[in-house]
């Protein structure tokens, strides 16, 4: 009885906004790394490729992509449910991992666009 009331719509809701900060702390971490390394005379992001920088940027965007597209998901699935007493904090959650989504998407195509490693 206990599995059956975990995944009520309020939990749902609750799941959704939860993993919305996991991925926006992920992407805050990334936008650092990226903004420390960004030289803007070049418009460049210089880092060393044999470092550990660049995995360190990756499993940030993964993990920040990775919770914000499942927690868009679950609030959208919980959002327009009769049942869920707390359809606005499902809302909530969608629109906040919308945004770390687009934002995470737009940091990947900057970093992409914008690399150059060092060579020593």
């Amino acid at each position: 009885m206990a599995i059956k009331n975990t995944f009520t719509y309020e939990r749902q809701a609750q799941l959704s906004v939860v993993l919305a900060a996991i991925g926006g702390v992920a992407f805050l971490t990334a936008a650092v790394l990226l903004i420390r390394n960004f030289t803007r005379q070049m418009f460049w992001v210089v880092y060393n490729p044999k470092g550990m920088w660049l995995p360190i940027l990756g499993a940030a965007l993964l993990i920040s992509l990775g919770a914000a597209v499942v927690g868009f998901f679950v609030g959208l699935n919980s959002a327009g449910q009769r049942r869920n007493t707390r359809s606005q904090l499902s809302w909530l959650g969608f629109f906040l991992n919308a945004g770390i989504i687009a934002l995470a998407v737009c940091a990947v195509v900057f970093f992409y666009f914008a690399r150059n490693p060092l060579s020593k």
